[in-house]
This record gives C-alpha cells, structure tokens and sequence, in this order.
C-alpha cells in the first residue's frame, strides 16, 4: 500500500484530502448504514465541487467510543481529535444517532471545532424527517455546513452557511462562490504533505519552528478567526474575579501608591510578563496541554496546541485592552484630588493613561485565578466548539 505522503504526491495537481468518519460499533444498525451513504454521497459531491483535490474518505469504528449518556460533544471532539491525529487523517466527522448534550443552546445538531478539526454530528433530529429523500438531503446539507466551519467559513444567511434550528429541508443547499474559493485557498494549504512527512528531525524545537514556517499564516488567521477577542465573556467565575479585583483595586490606597512608584517602562514589562504567565497559568491549570496529544511529533497535534495557546494570548490581550477602556473610563470619573492623594503626587497632574494601564494589568492577574476557577469542561467548550449548531 502506498504511504500517505506518497498519495498526496500522486498528481503534481491534485492533492490528497482525507477525511474520516467515525462511529461507534455498539450503535444501531441505522447509523452504520447512514455513515455509508454519507460517505458515498459527500464523496461524489465534494469531487464534483473540488476536482482539483482527489477525496478520500473512510469509515472508522472504534470499541473505545465513549459511552457516557448524553453524548457529551467535548468528550467525542477531545477523543475524536486523537483518533484523527494517530491516523493522519485531515478532517475527522463523528456520527452518533444519539442526542447530544447542549452547553450554550437549548437543542443542538452537531458541534464543529475547528481548532481540532474534528466535528460531532447527531443525526437523531435528522431521523425525525418526514421522508426518507429528505432525511438524506437533509444530513447532507448539515454535514456541508459543519464541513464549512472546518474550512474556516462563519455564518451566511445566503448559502448552506445560514444557521438554522431544523435541518430538515427538501433543498439541496450550497455554498456560494466565494465560499468556494476561501474552501480551496484553504484546502490548498491542508493538502500539502505534513511536517513528519517530509522532515525526519527528531529536535522538538525544530519541529515546532518548521512548522511555524510553513503554517504561520494560516496558524495566525485560524487564532484571529476563531473570536479569541470575546471567548472571555462566556466564562462567569472569570469575569466575576476580575470585576471583584478591580473594585477593590479603585478603593486601595496601596494600589495608587505603588501605581505612582513604577516607571511606565516597567509597567510595559511587567504588562507583558503577567499576560505570558496569566495564559501559562490557563493553559496548564486547566490540563489544556493534554489537548491534541500524540505519542510521535505531528503537525496536526502541534498546529492544535499553537492556536490554543495563541488563543489565550489573544484572548487575554483583548480582555487587557477592555479592561484599559473601562479603566480609563472610570479614573476619569473619579476626583482627581483624591486620587492624587491617594498616590502621593499632591499638586501634580495625574496620569490617567498610566493609571489605567496599572489597574488593567492588576485586573489581568486576577483574572487567571478567576480563569482556574472554572469548570475545566467549561472553560475546554468554550475554547474548543466553534458552535453549536
């Protein structure tokens, strides 16, 4: 059998996509069966869409399919993104016919994460359809729009895009054209041979530096894309610890003295410092290190543990840059004369910027204790799931 670099070199113009489905065994005949036509139908929809890739998808059963009900869709993404890594697939769809455990909705379809690209599909909802053309039409339409947050496309109310309650439709639904063209930029760069499979270094610095060189752009697109900059505003006992800080922050005399005692150059690296160890804190307090795990180095797990940690960083510099806003906000409204006090500069101007800057850097601190107060589940949903759909 050809290796998989082989195959993805088997025409100088035609790259390998390769795309698992996943099921469990245990399930019913129903979901076995419906995984084949999925297949089928996906395959000779994808090729006549995308015939500048060659397409290869394979149906995978797994005994150790996790068997806890509800069917927890962070637990399926986090295993399926194991399953995915230590059989090179690229992309990895999870079918179950069972109803899957909302976390931020009242009733969801299926969950894509495309930090992981891996994706939980239920198809129970889809079974409620009235016909049986539909039900197929139907699951389809689905697994094209979850496909779609895979391949780095948001919401369109004008193709298969638009977010809908009920997936049951008559209509074969499809992307736009432009959608087309951001899938194939974007599939052009997931084709290409991985890392491993073209470098035998065994350095784990070079391999995270070589793949920082040939996955940077799309790394840095997939950290912006994926709304690092308001991931925090789902996450109450973090947004609690900080406000609570603050608060106390603005009524301390203490704070005001030590902020009119540092030089705004060592507020600049002290600002720095606290955001690296705030997102170290995060990153390893709530075993977000044990995402995307491979027993060997690869460049899917590699890419999947750059852009969570660069989505912290993100995340934590926009929340600092809201904090500032609300800082400054706030100081201004504030007698100047008592805080002037407060900080010892009698008569002098007060710095409001600099102020601001302290309180904000003071409040990101705080923030990365009120960040390992959150459920560990929580705080992983909300950093892995794309949506609920």
């Amino acid at each position: 059998m050809a290796s998989l670099v082989d195959r993805k070199k088997e025409s100088k113009n035609n790259f390998l996509v390769n795309i698992g489905i996943l099921i469990d065994p245990l399930e019913n005949s129903q979901i076995k069966e419906w995984a084949f036509i999925v297949k089928d139908s996906l395959q000779k929809e994808l090729s006549g869409l995308f015939p500048q890739f060659t397409w290869e998808l394979s149906i995978l059963e797994r005994h150790d399919f996790p068997k806890a009900l509800p069917k927890d869709p962070l637990t399926l993404l986090e295993f399926g993104s194991d399953i995915k890594i230590e059989n090179n697939y690229d992309f990895l769809l999870i079918l179950t016919s069972l109803p899957l455990k909302a976390r931020f909705s009242q009733g969801i379809n299926a969950v894509p994460s495309s930090m992981l690209e891996t994706a939980i599909i239920s198809l129970s909802k889809i079974f409620e359809c009235d016909k049986e053309g539909i039900k197929k039409i139907s699951a389809i339409n689905l697994i094209k729009h979850v496909l779609g947050h895979l391949w780095g496309l948001d919401h369109n109310e004008s193709s298969v895009m638009k977010p809908r309650k009920s997936w049951c439709n008559e209509q074969t639904l499809d992307w736009n054209s432009e959608e087309k063209n951001q899938i194939e930029d974007f599939l052009n760069d997931v084709a290409d041979p991985r890392v491993e499979e073209t470098d035998g270094t065994k350095s784990t610095f070079l391999f995270y530096l070589r793949v920082l060189i040939k996955e940077g752009p799309s790394l840095l697109r997939d950290i912006i894309f994926f709304r690092s900059w308001r991931m925090f505003l789902n996450l109450g006992r973090f947004t609690a610890a900080t406000a609570v800080s603050i608060i106390f922050l603005f009524l301390s005399a203490e704070a005001w003295e030590m902020g009119a005692a540092i030089q705004s150059r060592w507020l600049d690296y002290i600002l720095l410092l606290v955001i690296i160890a705030s997102t170290l804190s995060l990153y390893f307090g709530q075993n977000l290190h044990g995402i995307g795990q491979s027993d060997k180095m690869k460049e899917q797990a590699v890419r999947s543990r750059i852009i969570l940690i660069g989505t912290l960083f993100v995340g934590m510099v926009s929340f600092w840059l809201n904090l500032l806003f609300i800082s400054f906000i706030i100081i201004n409204f504030l007698p100047e004369k008592v805080i002037a006090g407060w900080a010892g500069l009698g008569n002098s101007d007060l710095p409001v910027f600099h102020f601001s800057k302290l309180m904000a850097t003071f409040g990101i601190l705080a923030s990365s204790v009120g960040g390992n107060l959150e459920e560990e589940q929580d705080i992983k949903a909300v950093l892995i799931y794309t949506e609920e759909t």
